[in-house]
C-alpha cells in the first residue's frame, strides 16, 4: 500500500541497506519501522523505530544521507512515503538519534541489551498539524528565553548586569513594536532595580550614548577637550552603566586617529603632518561656515608660529604651528591656532633645521602661491645670532650701540640697511670673518620666506619691554621693595621679591603673566606717587608708564586709525627719549634692547603695510602651546608628539559637538577689571595657610 502524507510528502522509495548483525541482539536487516494508527494522509500517525536502528543511523550514517531518507527505507512496506524536506522531522529524528546513543553507552549489560531491544515512538503529523507545532514550538521557545536564566541584576557582577540590561533591552524592543501603529517611537526606557539602581535601555539610533558598543561623539570631546585620563573613565563607566564602555570610546578614538596621517621625523623624537593637506582641510572647513569671506583669486593670510615650551622639568618640546589670519579664523585663540609639527629638543639651530627640514620645504613650496608670515624665533629662522648679541635687529644691521640713537629719520634702516635673504646668504658666505662682516649671519635662512614676511609679535615685544621698567622700577624703590610689592599686589596679581641665596645682593622677583603684566601697566601708574621713588625722576617714571600704554594700546589694536603707523613712530621715539632722560640705573643707552628699536622703526612700517601686527601676535600661540601641555600629561608618553598631535586633530574633528556657552554680562567691573578677582583669591590662599 502506498499513501502520500501531506505533511511530509512522496518520495521515491531507495534500496534498503544490510548492516552487520551481533550474535546478541536480532539480526538488524529484520528490525523494521512499524506504523502504529491511521495513514490516511489527513490523519496522524506513529512511526515505531527500534533504538538499534536509531543507534545505527547516527554512529554510520553516510554524510549526504539525510534521516528521513533512511526512515523511508525501513518503513513495512513502504506503507508511507516520508517528505525529505521535513525539517521537524528531520530535526526530530537526529535528535532521537543521539538520545539513544547516549543512553546505550550509559548502560552496561542487561540494561544495555534492554535498551537496544526498545523502541521509540515518532509521531506523524499532516500540513496544518504540522504548521500548528511549529508555531506552539515557536511560542514555548520564545517564553523560555525571556525567562531570566539566571541571578537578578543586583545580585551578578557589573559585566554580567550589563549583559542582562542588553537582554532585557532586546526583548522589550520586541515587546513595543505595537507602538509603531498609533505613530509612536520608544526612545528608552528607564527601569529600577529594588536596590535602587537605576538603568537607561534604549529603542533607538538616537539613544546610541546609552549601548555600551556606541559612543557619543559629545563625550569623546569632552574627554579629549579636558585631558580626563583612560583609567578615570573607566572607573566612572563602571559606576553609570548608561555611560558608553571604555573599550568602545578607545576604539572610537582609534578610528578617528586612522583619519589623519602622521610621519616619524628621522632621528627625532618627533611628528610631523603635510602642511598643505592640513590647510586645505581648514580652508574647506571654513568656507563652508561663511563662504562670503572669501573672493575668487583671494590670496589667503597664513601666520607660521614657532615656539618652544618646557611641559615638565625635564621634557621640553618645539612645536611649529600655523593660524589663517581671516576674520572667522579665530586666530587668536588657542583652537584657531593647528600644529603641523612637533619635536622634543631644545629650541635651537640644529634641532629646528634638522626636524622641521621636510615642513619648511613644503612651505616654501606653498608661499609662492599666497602670503605667508613666520614669526616665533625669528632670529633661528634667519640663521642670525643670539637675542643679546652685536647684531641681533632681524630686520636691519643696526648695531648695538646705535640702538638708541633715534635721530634718523624712519626709512633709515628700512631701506639701505635692510636685511634680504641674498645680504643674509651672502653674510653667512663670510661667516668666520668678524662680526662686522658677516653682522650675525651665523648660519644659513631655513626658509625662502622673505625678510618683509617675518612678522614682530607684538605680545613678545610689550613683555620684553615691560621687564626692562618692572626691572628698573625694583631697583629704585630700593630698599623699600616691600611697598612697591604691595602696591603691585593691590593691581590683583600676585607678586613678590625676594633675595637669591646663592648670589650676594641680587634679588628675583616673581615672573608674571602677560595679562597680569597688563593690569599693572594700567593700575600701577596711578599708585606711583605714594612708592618711594626718587623725587628727582619719579615724574618721568609714572610718565614712562603711562605712555608705554598708549603705545602698546596702539601697536595691539587690530582696527587702528589711518595715522597710526606715523603716529606710532613719533610717539615711539619720544618714549626712549624719556626713557634715557632719567638718570638712574638701568636707563642707560646700553639697556635699549632690539624691541625697543623695533619699535620705532620697524613696527610702524609693518602697520603700514599690513594693517595691523595684532594679527601676527602669538597670543593664540601660547593659548596653543598650554593645549598642547595638557595634552602632554593626557597621553601615555611614550610616543608624546605624536600623542599631542592627535589629541589635537580629534578635537578639530569633534569641534561641533563642543558646547555652545552662555553669554554672561560682567556688572561688577571693580572685580573682573581691576584686580578684585585676583584680591579674593589670594585672600582664600592667605586663608588656606592656616
Amino acid at each position: 500500500m502506498e499513501s502520500t502524507n501531506h505533511g511530509e510528502g512522496p518520495v521515491a522509495a531507495s534500496k534498503r541497506r544490510y548492516i552487520p548483525l551481533n550474535d546478541v541482539l536480532p539480526p538488524l536487516e529484520t528490525l523494521v519501522v512499524a506504523i502504529e494508527g491511521s495513514v490516511d494522509p489527513d490523519g496522524v500517525c506513529c512511526l515505531s523505530i527500534p533504538n538499534r536502528v536509531l543507534g545505527d543511523w547516527a554512529n554510520n550514517r553516510e554524510k549526504n544521507t539525510s534521516f528521513v531518507a533512511l526512515a523511508n527505507e525501513y518503513i513495512v512496506d513502504e506503507a508511507i512515503t516520508l517528505n525529505p524536506e521535513a525539517a521537524r522531522l528531520e530535526d526530530l529524528l537526529y535528535r532521537k538519534s543521539l538520545g539513544v546513543v547516549s543512553k546505550v553507552r550509559a548502560a552496561r549489560g542487561v540494561n544495555r541489551k534492554n535498551a537496544l531491544l526498545r523502541s521509540t515512538t515518532i509521531t506523524i503529523l499532516n500540513g496544518l498539524q504540522e504548521e500548528v507545532q511549529d508555531l506552539k514550538d515557536a511560542l514555548s521557545e520564545a517564553q523560555d528565553s525571556q525567562n531570566n536564566p539566571g541571578g537578578k541584576i543586583d545580585a551578578v557582577s557589573n559585566r554580567h548586569a550589563r549583559r542582562k540590561i542588553q537582554e532585557v533591552s532586546e526583548h522589550a524592543n520586541k515587546a513595543l513594536e505595537f507602538l509603531s501603529t498609533y505613530g509612536l517611537v520608544a526612545e528608552s526606557l528607564k527601569v529600577h532595580t529594588t536596590s535602587g539602581k537605576t538603568f537607561y535601555i534604549p529603542f533607538s539610533d538616537d539613544a546610541a550614548s546609552e549601548n555600551e558598543d556606541t559612543v557619543d561623539l559629545r563625550v569623546l570631546y569632552i574627554l579629549d577637550r579636558y585631558g580626563v585620563s583612560d583609567a578615570f573613565y573607566h572607573e566612572l563607566a563602571m559606576l553609570f552603566s548608561e555611560l558608553p564602555r571604555s573599550r568602545a570610546v578607545k576604539k572610537a578614538r582609534t578610528d578617528l586617529n586612522h583619519t589623519m596621517q602622521l610621519t616619524r621625523i628621522p632621528g627625532h623624537e618627533g611628528a610631523y603632518r603635510s602642511f598643505e593637506r592640513s590647510l586645505c582641510k581648514q580652508l574647506s572647513t571654513m568656507i563652508a561656515q561663511d563662504a562670503t569671506s572669501f573672493q575668487p583669486n583671494q590670496k589667503i593670510k597664513v601666520r607660521i608660529s614657532g615656539d618652544g615650551a618646557k611641559f615638565s622639568r625635564t621634557s621640553s618640546f618645539v612645536l611649529l604651528s600655523y593660524a589663517i589670519l581671516m576674520p572667522v579664523g579665530r586666530y587668536l585663540s588657542g583652537i584657531g591656532n593647528h600644529t603641523i609639527a612637533v619635536v622634543k629638543g631644545a629650541e635651537d639651530y640644529d634641532t629646528i633645521s634638522t626636524a622641521f627640514a621636510a615642513t619648511f620645504q613644503e612651505i616654501d613650496g606653498l608661499q609662492q602661491l599666497g602670503f605667508v608670515a613666520v614669526n616665533g624665533f625669528m632670529l633661528t629662522m634667519l640663521g642670525l645670532n643670539a637675542a643679546n648679541s652685536i647684531y641681533a635687529c632681524p630686520k636691519c644691521t643696526v648695531h648695538r650701540d646705535c640702538r638708541w640713537d633715534v635721530s634718523k629719520p624712519e626709512s633709515y634702516y628700512s631701506t639701505t640697511m635692510a636685511r634680504t635673504l641674498v645680504t643674509l646668504r651672502r653674510a653667512f658666505a663670510s661667516h668666520g670673518r668678524t662680526a662686522a662682516v658677516h653682522q650675525g649671519s651665523v648660519n644659513r635662512p631655513l626658509t625662502a620666506i622673505p625678510v618683509d614676511h617675518m612678522m614682530i609679535d607684538e605680545l613678545h615685544l610689550f613683555l620684553r619691554i615691560f621687564d626692562v621698567m618692572l626691572r628698573n622700577l625694583i631697583k629704585m624703590s630700593e630698599p623699600h621693595t616691600q611697598q612697591l610689592v604691595a602696591y603691585i599686589r593691590s593691581c590683583g596679581v600676585s607678586f613678590n621679591i625676594w633675595e637669591c641665596e646663592s648670589s650676594d645682593g641680587k634679588v628675583e622677583w616673581t615672573s608674571l603673566t602677560g595679562e597680569a603684566k597688563k593690569k599693572v601697566l594700567k593700575l600701577l601708574p596711578s599708585k606711583m606717587k605714594d612708592i618711594p621713588l626718587p623725587n628727582a625722576f619719579l615724574d618721568d617714571v609714572v610718565q614712562l608708564w603711562k605712555d608705554f600704554e598708549v603705545l602698546y594700546n596702539l601697536l595691539s589694536s587690530e582696527t587702528p586709525p589711518p595715522n597710526a603707523a606715523d603716529d606710532l613712530h613719533l610717539k615711539a621715539k619720544r618714549w626712549i627719549q624719556l626713557f634715557l632722560r632719567i638718570k638712574s640705573d638701568g636707563h642707560q643707552k646700553k639697556f635699549v634692547t632690539p624691541y625697543f628699536h623695533v619699535m620705532v622703526y620697524h613696527v610702524p612700517d609693518a602697520i603700514r603695510q599690513y594693517g595691523n601686527i595684532k594679527q601676527f601676535s602669538c597670543q593664540g600661540v601660547e593659548k596653543h602651546n598650554d593645549d598642547s601641555k595638557r595634552n602632554y600629561f593626557s597621553s601615555n608618553r611614550w610616543d608624546a608628539p605624536a600623542e599631542i598631535m592627535l589629541a589635537e586633530h580629534r578635537l578639530e574633528l569633534l569641534q561641533q559637538y563642543a558646547r555652545e556657552k552662555r553669554h554672561y554680562t560682567k556688572h561688577a567691573a571693580a572685580y573682573w577689571h581691576e584686580g578684585g578677582m585676583q584680591e579674593t583669591r589670594s585672600q582664600m590662599r592667605e586663608t588656606l595657610k592656616y
